[in-house]
């Protein structure tokens, strides 16, 4: 029988994609505000603390898509 360092050892974990990051670093930069991003379903779900941030967002949306070079679906929502 494997040990558990061996099998967990062995085993490929899944990076998150640079797109997360760049995301949240144009959040910062733009509106000096943080956000979570998370990948989910093969959509990229953006979570803002509150719908004044949310709806300037929704408005870019398409910019950030072309300026991120973002490939998968952006989901932008309000709440922590």
């Amino acid at each position: 029988m494997d040990s558990l360092r061996k099998i967990l050892g062995s085993r490929k974990i899944a990076q998150a994609p640079n797109e997360i990051k760049q995301i949240q670093d144009y959040v910062q930069r733009r509106y000096n505000s943080s956000c979570r991003v998370k990948v989910q379903r093969g959509a990229l779900i953006i979570n803002v603390p509150n719908s004044g941030l949310a709806a300037t967002l929704h408005l870019e949306r398409q910019l950030m898509i072309d300026k991120l070079k973002i490939t998968d679906k952006l989901v932008i929502r309000t709440g922590r």
